[in-house]
């Protein structure tokens, strides 16, 4: 297997604004970017972790992780520190209806996707071949949600974000870019073997460490245009990250989105460990954000580019926006 690339700051980090208190600063917190790709070649482009604490980065790795290769370190990293939290970047669920269907739970659920059993076709399959012609409502064509309801397509707590005006995709969608149907598939198999070792899940589970939990990078940092490599950069730079690190990540958009998840988890590492249970969310999961939202740095904000309304003038506002004045009367 590949060897990860590394990228240890080291003493040369510059101090951070102290966010939590003397109790929570040896806490430690992964983020994992995951990868639902079927060949190892895919989820080495695609996984990447990071390492913080309340002095910052630790760590950030990818180019050589497999999803068993990653989740046997988030294993023996456990092992090492029993007070590990960890952001795992795929939904811990499907919709509720659908598992009331099933007669399933969540750990259910998780167990039938272990076994590779969670419907007919799929346990003669196998996962890896259901997966490119799925049973509805799960679909990996276009058009494939036709018929579906966008609220039977959504968990909650997606739900709650398209609210919010941020585009999650549907867990049954397993194609398309930004889909996270497949990586979510094989994430909850990966969830079982983290439920057998002793993670609390949240918020299936009596609060316990070591924790896992469900992120969404592009909700911890959803003003910035993964497509522009300087919005990485500004971003970085004002969380206070050092240069190095940022160079080394470069323009890599699962590098940064498992660098600023848990730089944002661990700058809110106190109430990750006072989550407890969260009613109405028991079934289908819940999207881990900060209760308190650190307001970021001017510098981390873009300045939009161009006149408002594209393809007119900067000063120019569309007739059907403007005020209407009454009509003026001529002079008699």
């Amino acid at each position: 297997m590949c060897t990860p690339t590394a990228f240890d700051v080291g003493a040369n980090r510059p101090p951070r604004r102290a966010f939590l208190s003397s109790e929570t600063m040896a806490t430690r917190v992964l983020a994992i970017d995951w990868s639902g790709a079927r060949a190892a070649a895919g989820q080495r482009t695609g996984i990447w972790l990071a390492e913080a604490s309340a002095t910052g980065l630790a760590r950030v790795e990818g180019g050589g992780w497999t999803r068993d290769a990653v989740l046997e370190h988030v294993l023996a990293e456990a092992d090492r520190d029993p007070d590990l939290v960890v952001g795992l970047d795929f939904a811990f669920s499907l919709p509720a209806w659908y598992l009331r269907r099933k007669r399933l739970d969540a750990r259910g659920l998780w167990a039938r996707l272990a076994a590779e059993r969670l419907t007919r076709r799929m346990r003669r399959q196998g996962l890896a071949a259901w997966l490119a012609d799925p049973d509805p409502p799960f679909w990996s064509s276009a058009g494939g949600a036709a018929g579906l309801a966008l609220e039977r397509q959504y968990r909650r707590t997606e739900l709650d974000l398209l609210s919010q005006g941020l585009r999650p995709k549907s867990v049954f969608q397993l194609v398309g870019r930004g889909q996270v149907g497949r990586a979510s598939l094989h994430g909850m198999q990966a969830l079982h073997r983290l439920a057998g070792r002793g993670f609390g899940l949240w918020p299936f589970d009596e609060p316990r460490r070591p924790l896992a939990v469900e992120i969404y990078p592009r909700a911890l940092a959803p003003a910035v245009t993964r497509a522009r490599p300087e919005e990485l950069r500004a971003h970085l730079e004002a969380g206070g990250v050092t240069s190095e690190l940022i160079r080394r990540i470069g323009s890599n958009e699962h590098a940064f989105d498992a660098a600023v998840s848990a730089l944002v988890m661990a700058a809110h590492v106190e109430e990750l460990r006072a989550l407890g249970a969260v009613p109405g969310y028991e079934l289908e999961g819940r999207i881990w954000l900060p209760a308190r939202r650190l307001r970021p740095p001017s510098a981390a904000r873009p300045r939009p580019r161009g006149p408002p309304f594209p393809g007119r003038r900067r000063g120019r506002v569309p007739g059907r926006l403007r005020p209407r004045l009454p009509p003026r009367r001529r002079a008699s």
